[in-house]
Protein backbone atom coordinates (compact mmCIF):
# COMPACT_ATOMS: atom_id res chain seq x y z
CA UNK A 1 0.00 0.00 0.00
CA UNK A 2 2.61 2.66 0.90
CA UNK A 3 4.35 2.14 -2.46
CA UNK A 4 1.21 3.06 -4.36
CA UNK A 5 1.02 6.40 -2.53
CA UNK A 6 4.61 7.24 -3.51
CA UNK A 7 4.25 6.45 -7.22
CA UNK A 8 1.94 9.35 -8.11
CA UNK A 9 4.10 12.13 -6.52
CA UNK A 10 7.23 10.65 -8.10
CA UNK A 11 5.58 10.60 -11.54
CA UNK A 12 4.45 14.19 -11.09
CA UNK A 13 8.02 15.24 -10.30
CA UNK A 14 9.61 13.32 -13.16
CA UNK A 15 7.08 13.99 -15.95
CA UNK A 16 7.66 17.74 -16.67
CA UNK A 17 11.41 17.45 -17.32
CA UNK A 18 10.83 14.41 -19.52
CA UNK A 19 8.23 16.29 -21.56
CA UNK A 20 10.51 19.30 -21.91
CA UNK A 21 13.43 17.11 -22.96
CA UNK A 22 11.57 16.23 -26.15
CA UNK A 23 11.45 19.90 -27.13
CA UNK A 24 8.76 22.50 -27.71
CA UNK A 25 6.44 23.13 -30.61
CA UNK A 26 6.84 26.43 -32.41
CA UNK A 27 4.24 27.81 -34.78
CA UNK A 28 2.80 31.14 -35.86
CA UNK A 29 -0.73 32.22 -35.01
CA UNK A 30 -3.09 34.12 -37.34
CA UNK A 31 -1.50 37.46 -36.26
CA UNK A 32 1.98 36.25 -37.23
CA UNK A 33 3.17 35.98 -33.63
CA UNK A 34 5.46 33.06 -32.72
CA UNK A 35 3.88 30.64 -30.25
CA UNK A 36 5.90 28.15 -28.19
CA UNK A 37 4.13 25.30 -26.46
CA UNK A 38 4.63 21.80 -25.11
CA UNK A 39 1.50 20.79 -26.94
CA UNK A 40 0.99 20.37 -30.69
CA UNK A 41 -0.57 23.31 -32.55
CA UNK A 42 -4.15 23.32 -33.77
CA UNK A 43 -4.77 21.19 -36.84
CA UNK A 44 -3.74 22.78 -40.08
CA UNK A 45 -0.87 24.78 -38.55
CA UNK A 46 2.68 23.96 -39.51
CA UNK A 47 4.91 23.48 -36.46
CA UNK A 48 8.54 22.66 -35.86
CA UNK A 49 10.15 21.09 -32.82
CA UNK A 50 12.54 23.38 -30.94
CA UNK A 51 15.00 21.95 -28.43
CA UNK A 52 15.06 23.37 -24.93
CA UNK A 53 18.08 25.54 -24.06
CA UNK A 54 20.92 23.84 -22.22
CA UNK A 55 21.04 24.08 -18.43
CA UNK A 56 23.13 26.87 -16.87
CA UNK A 57 26.89 26.38 -16.91
CA UNK A 58 27.18 26.64 -13.13
CA UNK A 59 25.10 25.24 -10.35
CA UNK A 60 22.58 27.48 -8.59
CA UNK A 61 24.56 27.18 -5.34
CA UNK A 62 27.74 28.47 -7.02
CA UNK A 63 25.81 31.28 -8.70
CA UNK A 64 24.21 32.20 -5.36
CA UNK A 65 27.62 32.22 -3.68
CA UNK A 66 29.06 34.43 -6.43
CA UNK A 67 26.11 36.80 -6.11
CA UNK A 68 26.58 37.03 -2.33
CA UNK A 69 30.28 37.83 -2.83
CA UNK A 70 29.41 40.58 -5.31
CA UNK A 71 26.83 42.02 -2.94
CA UNK A 72 29.38 41.98 -0.11
CA UNK A 73 31.98 43.77 -2.29
CA UNK A 74 29.35 46.33 -3.25
CA UNK A 75 28.44 46.92 0.40
CA UNK A 76 32.14 47.24 1.29
CA UNK A 77 32.69 49.82 -1.46
CA UNK A 78 29.64 51.80 -0.35
CA UNK A 79 30.90 51.74 3.24
CA UNK A 80 34.36 52.87 2.10
CA UNK A 81 32.82 55.78 0.19
CA UNK A 82 30.76 56.83 3.19
CA UNK A 83 33.82 56.63 5.44
CA UNK A 84 35.87 58.69 2.98
CA UNK A 85 33.09 61.29 2.78
CA UNK A 86 32.94 61.49 6.58
CA UNK A 87 36.72 61.88 6.84
CA UNK A 88 36.67 64.55 4.14
CA UNK A 89 33.94 66.46 5.98
CA UNK A 90 35.92 66.26 9.24
CA UNK A 91 39.07 67.53 7.52
CA UNK A 92 37.12 70.39 5.96
CA UNK A 93 35.60 71.29 9.34
CA UNK A 94 39.09 71.30 10.91
CA UNK A 95 40.39 73.55 8.11
CA UNK A 96 37.46 75.92 8.61
CA UNK A 97 38.14 76.05 12.37
CA UNK A 98 41.83 76.75 11.71
CA UNK A 99 40.94 79.55 9.27
CA UNK A 100 38.61 81.08 11.83
CA UNK A 101 41.24 80.82 14.60
CA UNK A 102 43.84 82.30 12.26
CA UNK A 103 41.63 85.27 11.39
CA UNK A 104 40.77 85.84 15.05
CA UNK A 105 44.43 85.59 16.13
CA UNK A 106 45.50 88.08 13.45
CA UNK A 107 42.74 90.47 14.50
CA UNK A 108 43.83 90.13 18.14
CA UNK A 109 47.48 90.78 17.24
CA UNK A 110 46.53 93.89 15.24
CA UNK A 111 44.54 95.22 18.19
CA UNK A 112 47.37 94.45 20.62
CA UNK A 113 49.85 96.26 18.37
CA UNK A 114 47.47 99.23 18.05
CA UNK A 115 47.01 102.19 20.40
CA UNK A 116 47.90 101.53 24.02
CA UNK A 117 44.82 103.30 25.34
CA UNK A 118 42.49 100.71 23.78
CA UNK A 119 40.04 98.88 26.06
CA UNK A 120 39.98 95.04 26.03
CA UNK A 121 37.27 92.69 27.12
CA UNK A 122 38.34 90.33 29.89
CA UNK A 123 37.27 86.66 30.24
CA UNK A 124 34.90 87.62 33.10
CA UNK A 125 33.11 90.10 30.78
CA UNK A 126 34.60 93.29 32.22
CA UNK A 127 36.40 95.85 30.05
CA UNK A 128 39.75 97.51 30.93
CA UNK A 129 43.09 98.68 29.58
CA UNK A 130 45.98 96.19 29.64
CA UNK A 131 49.35 96.83 31.21
CA UNK A 132 52.38 96.61 28.93
CA UNK A 133 53.30 93.22 30.42
CA UNK A 134 49.78 91.86 29.81
CA UNK A 135 49.87 93.17 26.23
CA UNK A 136 53.21 91.45 25.60
CA UNK A 137 51.92 88.11 26.99
CA UNK A 138 48.84 88.36 24.79
CA UNK A 139 50.97 89.28 21.73
CA UNK A 140 53.04 86.13 22.25
CA UNK A 141 49.86 84.04 22.63
CA UNK A 142 48.35 85.57 19.48
CA UNK A 143 51.56 84.93 17.52
CA UNK A 144 51.62 81.31 18.68
CA UNK A 145 47.98 80.91 17.59
CA UNK A 146 48.88 82.40 14.19
CA UNK A 147 51.83 80.04 13.84
CA UNK A 148 49.63 77.03 14.66
CA UNK A 149 46.48 77.94 12.73
CA UNK A 150 47.74 79.92 9.73
CA UNK A 151 49.50 77.44 7.49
Amino acid sequence: MPRRHLILPILLLIAPPLLAAGGFHKWYDEDGQAVYSQFAPPEGSHAEIVKAPPPPAESPEVAQQRLQEQLQRSADLREDKELAATESAQKQAALDRDRQRCAQARTNLERLNGPTRRLFKMPDGSVRRLTEEEREVRRIEAQQAIDQSCR
